[in-house]
């Protein structure tokens, strides 16, 4: 009897599983609430009137040009970050592709040009549809990459031309009116972030088309010509 009560004893297939208190404070911890993606600290674009000739000389278009331009808008963007400590404790500017691949391994691109929506309805809001994210998750896709969507091509004079480069001649921080506003790029955000997704976005432009950075390159102006070659 005593050799048999130390074989049970001794026989792994009857030890008590160990106690997760996790799982026992909280067998079905339920799911939190939908990400509300939302500004915290809203960027107010300047809106100026367009009064004179379009020439280097007439100070409205030289004001009205760097209302467009994207240097003037990182730099205002910037200042709602700088002196972060989130900005200190992340090094950024350090490449991880390796984390990269383990956030999101397998990828949609989605090129706005070349998209079909439905009738009326824009390429950001047509990537915030709650079942394609849904659909996304069941076959393994955990990241999309938008494309290019801000607005591109240039400025002539006090007009905006179109883009020669499939859009990727960009111009402007702000989002294109032809894809859609920046409430329809957080819905889908937001929408992502439900299914467990991701959003990869081109925050720095790879080239500009001839916007009002290039603009005022051509007019010497202030620091504008250092982000260009510029050859007279």
């Amino acid at each position: 009897m005593s050799q048999a009560a130390e074989s049970a004893t001794e026989d792994p297939g009857n030890e008590a599983p160990e106690i997760t208190f996790d799982e026992h404070l909280h067998p079905a911890r339920p799911r939190s609430l939908r990400y509300r993606p939302r500004v915290r600290a809203p960027f107010t674009r300047r809106s100026l009137a367009r009064d004179g000739s379009p020439t280097g000389d007439n100070p409205a278009y030289v004001s009205w040009l760097i209302s467009q331009s994207m240097l003037a808008d990182a730099n205002e963007i910037s200042q709602q970050f700088s002196g972060q400590g989130s900005m200190w404790q992340n090094p950024y500017a350090t490449p991880s592709p390796r984390h990269a691949v383990e956030t999101a391994s397998v990828w949609f691109t989605a090129y706005p040009l070349s998209l079909i929506t439905r009738p009326d309805e824009s390429f950001l809001k047509a990537m915030a549809d709650a079942d394609m994210w849904k659909a996304f998750s069941e076959i393994g896709i955990e990241a999309v990459h938008t494309g290019p969507v801000k607005r591109a091509g240039g400025i002539s004079g006090w007009d905006l031309t179109p883009s020669v480069d499939g859009h990727f001649d960009r111009i402007s921080t702000e989002i294109d009116p032809a894809f859609g506003t920046e409430e329809d790029f957080r819905t889908m955000c937001g929408t992502a972030n439900w299914y467990g997704g991701t959003i990869i976005d081109d925050i720095v432009p790879g080239h500009t088309g001839k916007g009002a950075d290039f603009r005022l390159a051509e007019m010497k102006y202030a620091d504008y010509p250092g982000i260009y070659h510029m050859v007279d």
